[in-house]
């Protein structure tokens, strides 16, 4: 707030001073003109925040933070938990995915609403259930994947 006024300021001052000494308008028309240009220019500053670059370093392409780890599922789980929109469009097909993979055969099929049980099944395809919590989610997920014959995990789920 302080950076937009104090330009603003500064604009209508540079308006005043070049309207009344080199272009010898008088001082109350100088100042009637700056207040405008004052106000512009309070707005461009303040609108043009996003605008600034970021200037951060590139990650390090072998570092940590380029791989995905369990913190970054936790944290991506956890989002979800709290949108039903964040479930709904990035965990849930990826789970649906998961669980077609892992159990072999679509998830709409009696055999697979057998196998995978009424909560995981309800989890994975109906578009209002929500995200139970991690323990809870663990058990129905390991109970899946110590009674499938395919028991390694796909190694990249496409949307």
């Amino acid at each position: 707030m302080i950076k937009e006024l104090t330009l603003g300021l500064l604009a209508g001052a540079l308006v005043v001073v070049v309207g009344t000494w080199p272009g010898g308008i008088p001082l109350f028309w100088a100042i009637a003109i700056a207040i405008p240009a004052m106000a512009v220019t309070a707005v461009v500053v303040r609108l043009s925040g996003p605008l600034e670059p970021i200037w951060t370093a590139l990650p390090d392409e072998t570092g940590s933070a380029t791989h995905p780890q369990p913190a970054t599922l936790a944290a991506r789980l956890t989002e979800a938990a709290e949108d039903q929109h964040r479930f709904r469009t990035r965990i849930q097909p990826r789970l649906a995915a998961a669980l077609t993979h892992t159990i072999g055969e679509p998830l709409n099929t009696p055999t697979a609403r057998a196998r995978l049980g009424p909560e995981l099944h309800t989890l994975a395809t109906n578009p209002n259930a929500t995200l139970p919590d991690p323990a809870h989610l663990a058990a129905l997920l390991k109970s899946v994947v110590e009674g499938s014959p395919q028991v390694d995990p796909p190694s990249r789920v496409v949307e």
